[in-house]
């Protein structure tokens, strides 16, 4: 069995972490699907490259400093869409429990991944998403029903 594949090549992928080690392979290991990555350290610098670079699709630690992954994407939805407010985002997350994916999903984020990142699992999970928020593709997610959003399983 091969690695899964991305949906399309050259997807653009914001990632967005505080440890140098998980922004290094996680874009590695995305770039090395096809991606084209940017990775930001803080939540601020993501807001900047969002609105700069215009990304399919947001990856995001919840637990760093100053400025958590909640607070990035509560004030990510609160943009226009023209600016990226209903960019598709995937919260990864060391903190993997029942409440901690709910506290993620109510926030804002359209998928949780658990920390250590399982490559395949997440590669899955952008799938899923990738079109969740793309204007036309059959509402907003979480309106009215849950078939938008999900949260992955724990490996």
């Amino acid at each position: 069995m091969g690695m899964r594949t991305l949906p399309r090549s050259n997807l653009k992928l914001l990632i967005v972490d505080d440890d140098p080690n998980t922004r290094t392979l996680l874009s590695e290991a995305l770039e090395g699907r096809g991606a084209d990555v940017r990775a930001s350290a803080s939540a601020r610098e993501a807001r900047q490259t969002l609105v700069l670079w215009h990304p399919d699709l947001m990856i995001s630690d919840v637990g760093m400093p100053r400025e958590n992954g909640y607070d990035l994407i509560r004030r990510v939805r609160d943009l226009p869409p023209s600016e990226g407010g209903r960019i598709p985002a995937i919260a990864c997350t060391g903190y993997a429990r029942a409440e901690d994916r709910a506290r993620a999903m109510d926030a804002g984020f359209d998928a949780v991944v658990a920390k250590p990142v399982d490559l395949d699992l997440l590669v899955e999970t952008i799938v899923h998403v990738a079109g969740v928020r793309e204007p036309g593709a059959g509402g907003e997610a979480g309106a009215g029903d849950d078939t938008g959003r999900k949260s992955a399983p724990d490996s």
